[in-house]
């Protein structure tokens, strides 16, 4: 019989790691010798999360980090509670530290950036994500973290086209720059990445609402990237897609409001396979039709995850076209494409590893075929929030239910004919 006395040290670890910071400092120690020398193991504090226990206060994690200074990934998002000071304390202690999460923490300043520069001299990851206060002067003082590989600055709006073209051209090893939500960011940008970095980056996300498509075509230069966001694309046309078939290593593509796309642009996106391809995201285009989903899906047959959602040009025919060569898909969101009907009588003989369908809606789509396809796959999660003209109850439980494994899509319908048989 296995008891907790009979795992073994490396399970017991593992065990630990879903426990809170609090209780591997003040409760889990006191069990036993065993278990206060396994609270103590490097593995156990390699990773601090602070995000979800807001019960450890600033205090304890001084203490924490006083105890525990191996700590290699420290992620303090929305922590607004700590202050400056003692962060700075923990950096100065954290000499290990490779990643840090500071995202939507208002304390984020030069200062503190200079602080991380000067103790944390092995950092690989900075996450600022929506940190108010990260502005260009930051970007300068970063130069000096020479190891730093992953930057993220998305929704940093005080930053300029200046802080960018510094920080690219003075950090050797960087090779992800996510600044999605950066409004005033232009062409020049691009050019300086493209320039300093053409041969290391593999990661970017940018917001287009300033870029063109001379900006964007030059994106074709980046012949190693593998993970490209723009999001705001109004502004871009059929010429800037149309160079993206020279990324051939390109894993993730995500462009938002692509308005003004149309059917041209994403055939010659497209004409060449792409065979490392695995997420797509295209969403809020009307120019997305069923031809181009034809080519989309000829041109990468190994996609896992396709996200269409508000495209609502695309048929049943263009999506079962597209279904019959992407037999790996995973993950399929199809929120508010209005036309899609009976496609989902196809999915189980065409895509029959699919864990995830967003049908949400999509009013056409027939409760009768979910149900017959949730039989027919059973780890199918559906997101599914149609009224089915349920009695307040049943309704109020439907809604619930935003994304329906089989067994609960079968109580709501279960729910449905009682109420229909009363």
């Amino acid at each position: 019989m296995v008891t907790v006395r009979t795992l073994s040290d490396e399970l017991l670890v593992k065990v630990f790691g879903y426990l809170s910071p609090a209780e591997l400092v003040d409760q889990t120690p006191l069990v036993c010798k065993r278990w206060r020398d396994l609270c103590n193991d490097t593995k156990v504090w390699s990773t601090l999360d602070l995000h979800h226990h807001h019960q450890v206060s600033e205090s304890m994690l001084r203490r924490i980090v006083w105890l525990h200074c191996s700590t290699r990934k420290l992620i303090l998002r929305y922590r607004s509670d700590i202050s400056s000071r003692s962060m700075i304390w923990c950096f100065f202690h954290l000499k290990n530290l490779r990643a840090l999460d500071l995202s939507h923490c208002p304390q984020v300043n030069s200062r503190l950036v200079s602080a991380i520069v000067q103790f944390c001299k092995k950092l690989r990851n900075l996450n600022v994500n929506g940190c108010t206060g990260f502005d260009n002067e930051c970007l300068l003082i970063l130069t000096g973290c020479r190891k730093l590989r992953h930057l993220n600055f998305s929704e940093c709006e005080t930053v300029t086209d200046f802080g960018v073209n510094a920080m690219t051209s003075f950090l050797p090893k960087l090779n992800s720059v996510l600044c999605d939500g950066v409004l005033s960011l232009h062409d020049e940008v691009i050019e300086t990445i493209v320039t300093k970095k053409c041969d290391t980056i593999t990661d970017l996300q940018l917001d287009g609402g300033n870029l063109t498509d001379e900006g964007v075509e030059m994106l074709a230069e980046l012949l190693y990237l593998r993970r490209l966001r723009i999001q705001y694309c109004d502004n871009l046309t059929d010429n800037a897609i149309q160079s993206f078939h020279c990324l051939r290593y390109l894993e993730e593509l995500s462009l938002t409001r692509a308005h003004s796309f149309s059917t041209t642009g994403f055939v010659g996106a497209f004409a060449r396979p792409h065979h490392f391809m695995r997420i797509l995201e295209i969403t809020e285009c009307s120019g997305l039709d069923d031809v181009s989903l034809t080519a989309i899906g000829r041109s990468c047959p190994n996609l896992t995850e396709l996200n269409i959602s508000w495209c609502r040009n695309v048929t049943d025919d263009g999506l079962i076209c597209f279904m019959e060569r992407v037999p790996h898909l995973q993950v399929l969101k199809l929120q508010s494409v209005h036309q899609l009907c009976d496609f989902v009588l196809h999915i189980s003989l065409y895509t029959p590893s699919l864990i995830h369908l967003n049908v949400i809606s999509c009013s056409l789509i027939k409760e009768e075929e979910l149900l017959a396809v949730s039989a027919q796959l059973p780890d199918l999660e559906i997101a599914y929030n149609r009224d089915l003209g349920c009695s307040p109850k049943t309704t109020k439980m439907l809604r619930y239910f935003d994304v329906m494994s089989p067994r609960q899509f079968a109580m709501t319908n279960r729910l449905h004919r009682m109420s229909g048989a009363a």
